[in-house]
């Protein structure tokens, strides 16, 4: 662990770094420890539709310091450990494996304990170890320095040295690592090779001091940069807090009381076993609702709220509800404190033929949205996720995070995109073919099924991102998208979600305005039509990580890591802009727009 303060923004460790990744902060690389070591007593977040999705009890937040001058302890902060604990002193070039009780420097960094070095801070190795089933490990350099070495040597982690050699040039067979002790040497050239370590995976993550080490895992080794993509996919599932009236399960007194205040407090002292507080607090639920306490507390008791087992929700089973509000022609009749909409008037306004396509925008004066960590995948997203389960004393909880913001919902009209899939399907089946084949090997946990439908919209939500970006006064990694392309959906939601403060700056939604939005619409087209990197971007067939992107790349089509709720994957802007002919979805807008000179 380490011996010191560090800060990070709250909602960071959420997403892009939760809990398993590894944080660079300065000279220190740290692994932020799962849940099991969070503090206990955390601030809630309240949103029933995503627990109950997510089979636990509720969200907590990260812990923050109240004030500056707070002091830190475990009750709020989280703890990380020192990851890779392999490090090297840049100056004299000595390796070794940190241990907490080596010397830090005043700012807590681990310095070089070689006197002619003046407190050098160590770099950690930036080479890992990890296997697909999520488990993380150093690099014993020790042994990969005498590998294949002629004797045995006394003394080998003492006299350890990381060189760099300038007559190899500046690849991988370049650095090596020495014993100075036996004159062993061993080169990085094939440390990445599979199978090039030669160990089994311990089947543990670093900061699992006390797990067995005779277990391993059967999975084999990787090698990778601790900085890789790959190294680290999050698993997030996020919910809109939408006036949404979900179907209550339990008996008629559990019907009542849950999603009372009171109600929770109950149960959360009723998990802790504080009998005077659980009296208490069903006395204030029976004065309420007209019970008798003996018959709130036999409820609860009795099971009233059905078992809750932890899973990951599907993102498709958490829009049906959000689809249900943002289609609803008596949105503007749906308001809460958290949810503010209204319908944009097209009438008298020029679309440029959009509105064959577009049925409706409503504008979103202000939303709020939860995001849940759910666990993490390491290597390739296939299915073999660490999943977040904290202490067996507590009931089920997963930490998330909520913000608010403003957003822009556009929805699309299906019988239109109906007559489009089968108008262009000579077009679109062989485009879709080899993405669909490649995806065969993907998790469905991360990435939806992909469809005309699915590409076509993903692919239009990163372009107008791209363009509002340019026009709303929000930077593109400010603005996120949320596609709705399930069974009797058509949809793409562009908003802000910004963690620290409550509301937004308004210039997203002022961009959703129909004199606006619809010139807006027609530039991020016409700005698809050209790539830099084209002819070699159109014509690539595979493109991204697993090939999962055909005519999409960063001077296209990519938007940055924080807007994209699916990694930068499932794109194609051929399928809304078309390849020659009026094949792509807003072909036909594009001619009208280039004929009438617009």
């Amino acid at each position: 662990m380490t011996d010191s303060n560090r800060s990070y923004r709250s909602s960071q460790l959420i997403s892009p770094f939760g809990p398993g990744s590894i944080i660079d902060i300065g000279d220190e690389s740290l692994i932020l420890m799962d849940i099991k070591h969070w503090p206990k007593n955390l601030d809630e977040i309240k949103l029933e539709r995503l627990t109950r999705e997510a089979g636990v009890w509720s969200l907590k937040k990260p812990p923050i310091l109240k004030s500056r001058w707070e002091n830190v302890h475990k009750k709020n902060a989280l703890m990380t450990v020192r990851f890779p604990a392999w490090m090297f002193c840049p100056k004299c070039r000595h390796l070794g494996r940190w241990h907490k009780d080596d010397p830090l420097n005043e700012s807590g960094v681990p310095v070089c304990q070689n006197k002619n070095c003046n407190n050098k801070s160590l770099a950690p190795m930036r080479f890992v170890a990890a296997c697909n089933k999520g488990h993380l490990q150093d690099i014993p350099w020790d042994r990969w320095a005498h590998m294949g070495g002629e004797s045995k040597c006394s003394s080998p982690k003492t006299d350890l040295y990381f060189k760099a050699r300038k007559d190899m040039g500046s690849g991988l067979g370049a650095l090596e690592v020495h014993c100075k002790h036996c004159g062993a040497k061993n080169s990085l050239a094939r440390i990445m090779d599979d199978g090039a370590l030669k160990i089994k995976c311990s089947n543990k993550q670093p900061w699992e001091f006390n797990k067995d080490y005779s277990e391993k895992c059967d999975e084999p080794l990787h090698v990778l940069q601790r900085g890789a993509s790959n190294l680290y996919y999050p698993i997030i599932r996020s919910a809109l807090d939408i006036p949404y009236e979900s179907s209550s399960i339990g008996n008629s007194i559990i019907d009542k009381i849950q999603g009372c205040e009171d109600y929770d407090n109950l149960l959360r002292a009723r998990e802790r076993g504080k009998e005077g507080a659980v009296k208490l607090y069903a006395e204030y639920l029976a004065e309420e609702f007209g019970f008798s306490i003996d018959a709130i507390l036999g409820a609860v008791e009795g099971g009233g709220e059905p078992p809750r087992v932890f899973r990951i929700p599907k993102d498709e089973d958490l829009r049906v509800a959000e689809w249900e509000v943002l289609s609803a022609t008596d949105i503007e009749d749906k308001q809460t404190d958290n949810f503010k909409a209204r319908i944009a008037n097209f009438a008298g306004e020029e679309t440029f033929g959009c509105h064959s396509l577009i049925s409706k925008v409503v504008l979103l004066d202000k939303l709020r949205e939860v995001r849940a960590f759910c666990g993490f995948e390491r290597i390739k997203p296939d299915d073999n996720p660490v999943l977040m389960h904290g202490d067996s004393k507590q009931k089920p909880w997963l930490p998330a995070c909520e913000v608010f913001g403003e957003g822009v919902f556009i929805e699309f009209d299906q019988t239109a995109l109906e007559d489009w899939e089968y108008a262009s399907s000579e077009f679109l089946i062989p485009r879709l073919s080899g993405v669909l084949s490649r995806y065969a090997n993907v998790t469905s946990t991360y990435l939806p099924e992909p469809s005309a439908k699915f590409i076509a919209l993903h692919t239009f939500a990163h372009l107008i991102i791209r363009q509002l970006s340019f026009e709303s006064g929000y930077s593109s990694g400010s603005l996120r998208e949320r596609i709705y392309a399930a069974e009797g959906q058509a949809g793409v939601l562009i908003y802000t979600a910004d963690g620290d403060s409550e509301g937004s700056l308004g210039g997203l939604v002022q961009q959703g305005e129909a004199h606006r939005l619809f010139p807006a619409i027609v530039a991020a087209l016409e700005t698809a039509n050209w790539c830099s990197n084209d002819p070699v971007c159109s014509e690539l067939d595979t493109q991204g990580v697993m090939g999962l992107n055909k005519a999409a790349c960063h001077s296209c089509a990519l938007v940055s890591e924080t807007s994209c709720e699916h990694n930068n994957l499932l794109l194609d802007r051929k399928l809304v802009i078309g390849d020659g002919k009026e094949q792509g979805l807003f072909s036909s807008i594009m001619k009208r727009v280039s004929e009438g000179g617009i």
